[in-house]
């Protein structure tokens, strides 16, 4: 006789689920988990993931929203730190997190490259979104339109850098540390204008 499911609040049980896919999609792809192997690996009748999610989709987009968001961690104390100092506590900072996070973090943020449908796309553009204000604030900059468009391609190279170092063990931590810095520094530092040279004939 199987023994009784353990009841859970609903918020609990959704978790339950988002955990064990998150376990399933760490090595494998979207199309090669099915909707029962995600239930039995949830330990949940397979109709509990079509009532907390709508459908198998719609669980991978959860999955994938959590797992390339940055979790929810204290910065560090900036007070009097330039912004060269700035930069290497707070990218030392995200390496921390990608290791503490786990390898889902990477596993999933490499899946988003995978399947560039616009559902999946608008889940990475919110999470890289989220991720340049995290690191202009951290910064000490303002948050403008044209500083976080700057900072946003770097939230690519930050899992792409993180993907060589935990996974493939191309980078140490230190390498990867330097590149990341030394990049957002490039990313946030503006270009000032090009002066035009005044056209001949004409008074200076």
């Amino acid at each position: 006789m199987a023994a009784p499911r353990l009841r859970l609040a609903p918020a609990e049980r959704r978790q339950q689920i988002i955990d064990a896919a998150r376990e399933l999609y760490s090595d494998r792809p979207y199309d090669a988990v099915s909707t029962s192997e995600l239930a039995d690996a949830a330990g949940v009748a397979r109709g509990l993931i079509n009532h907390y999610f709508g459908d198998k989709r719609e669980l991978f987009l959860a999955v994938m929203r959590e797992s390339i968001t940055m979790p929810e961690r204290a910065l560090p104390d900036y007070d009097g730190r330039s912004v060269e100092e700035r930069a290497r506590l707070t990218m030392d900072w995200i390496l921390e997190a990608a290791t503490t996070y786990g390898q889902a973090w990477v596993a999933a943020s490499g899946a988003a490259n995978l399947h560039g449908s616009s559902d999946i796309q608008a889940v990475v553009d919110e999470a890289d979104d989220r991720a340049a204000r995290l690191v202009l604030d951290a910064l000490g900059l303002p948050d403008t339109p044209h500083l976080r468009a700057r900072l946003r391609p770097t939230a690519a190279l930050t899992k792409a850098v993180c993907r060589e170092w935990l996974q493939r063990g191309t980078f140490t931590r230190d390498e990867a540390l330097d590149l990341l810095t030394d990049s957002v520094l490039l990313f946030v530092r503006q270009t000032p204008p090009t002066p035009t040279r005044p056209t001949e004939g004409t008074d200076s």
